[in-house]
C-alpha cells in the first residue's frame, strides 16, 4: 500500500505529549519552546508539529488551523492526507484545563496566596475550588469573546481553554480532518492512522500517559458550572457525541 501523508491536530489538554510519542518516528518534531520555529524556515515535513505549537500566531486563521494548513501548508495536497484528531469529553477537558491553567497545588502557603491574589484579580471572593473555578469558566468565556488572543490571561490561556470546533471547521461548520476519534480511544485510533496510511506499525494497549498533571483532582462541576461549559463547547459536545 503507498504511503499516505498523515496530519495530526492537537487540542490541547487532550493527552500531545503521550500523543506525540506514540506517532514516532512518522511525525516529525521541532523546537517549541526555546526557538520556536516558524514555517518560512521549515521543511514540509515540519509544518505540522508548527502547527501544533500554540506559541505560533496564525492572524486571521487563528484558532481555525485546518483552514490555514489547507490554505498554506497543503493547497495542492490536503484532500489526499490522512488528517486527524482526538476529542476529549468536554467536561472532563475542562477540568483538566483547570487544574493545569488556574488551580495548581502550590503547597498550603503557596495556595493561601494564590487564593488572596486571585480575589483581588477578579474582584470575587475565592474561598474554594468550586467559587474558583467559577472564576476560571469566566475567564474562558471572556476569552472567547476577546478581541486579542492575549486578552484576559494571555494567550497561553486563551489557546489553552479554546474549543476545538473553529479548529476543525471550515466556514461553512463542515469537518475538515478525514477522522475524529474519541481520546479513550488514543491507541486505537493511531492505529487506525497507520494502517491509513500505509504504515507497518501497530501499538499495543500497554502505553503510559506520558504528561499527566499531578495536580489534577477529580473536582466535579455543579449545575450550574456544566451548564456554563456546555455553552462555552456546546459545538465541542457534539464533535465528540459523533465521535
Amino acid at each position: 500500500m503507498p504511503q499516505r501523508q498523515l496530519f495530526w491536530l492537537h487540542i490541547t489538554k487532550s493527552a500531545g505529549t503521550t500523543t506525540r510519542s506514540l506517532l514516532q518516528p512518522h511525525y516529525v518534531l521541532v523546537d517549541r519552546v526555546k526557538k520556536p520555529k516558524t514555517f518560512i524556515q521549515a521543511a514540509p515535513e515540519e509544518y505540522n508539529d508548527i502547527l501544533n505549537n500554540y506559541r505560533v500566531v496564525l492572524g486571521g486563521y487563528q484558532f481555525r488551523r485546518c483552514q490555514f494548513a489547507k490554505k498554506y501548508l497543503y493547497p495542492e495536497t490536503w484532500e489526499g492526507i490522512f488528517s486527524f484528531a482526538f476529542s476529549r469529553e468536554p467536561t472532563d477537558r475542562c477540568v483538566s484545563m483547570f487544574y493545569f491553567l488556574f488551580w495548581k497545588d502550590l503547597g498550603r502557603l503557596g495556595n493561601i496566596c494564590r487564593t488572596l491574589n486571585e480575589s483581588i484579580k477578579s474582584k470575587k471572593l475565592i474561598l474554594n475550588t468550586s467559587y474558583a473555578f467559577d472564576v476560571f469558566l469566566d475567564y474562558a468565556h471572556q476569552a472567547r469573546f476577546s478581541d486579542s488572543i492575549y486578552k484576559p490571561l494571555g494567550n497561553h490561556f486563551t489557546a489553552h481553554t479554546a474549543p476545538m470546533w473553529d479548529d476543525i471547521t471550515d466556514a461553512n461548520g463542515d469537518i475538515m480532518l478525514t477522522k475524529v476519534f474519541r481520546l479513550e480511544n488514543l491507541i486505537t485510533g493511531i492505529n487506525f492512522a497507520f494502517e491509513e496510511c500505509g504504515i507497518a506499525e501497530k501499538l499495543d494497549d500497554n502505553h503510559n500517559e506520558l504528561n499527566k498533571n499531578r495536580d489534577r483532582k477529580n473536582y466535579v462541576p455543579n449545575q450550574h458550572q456544566r451548564k456554563k461549559i456546555e455553552d462555552i463547547y456546546s459545538r465541542d459536545f457534539e464533535i465528540y457525541e459523533n465521535s
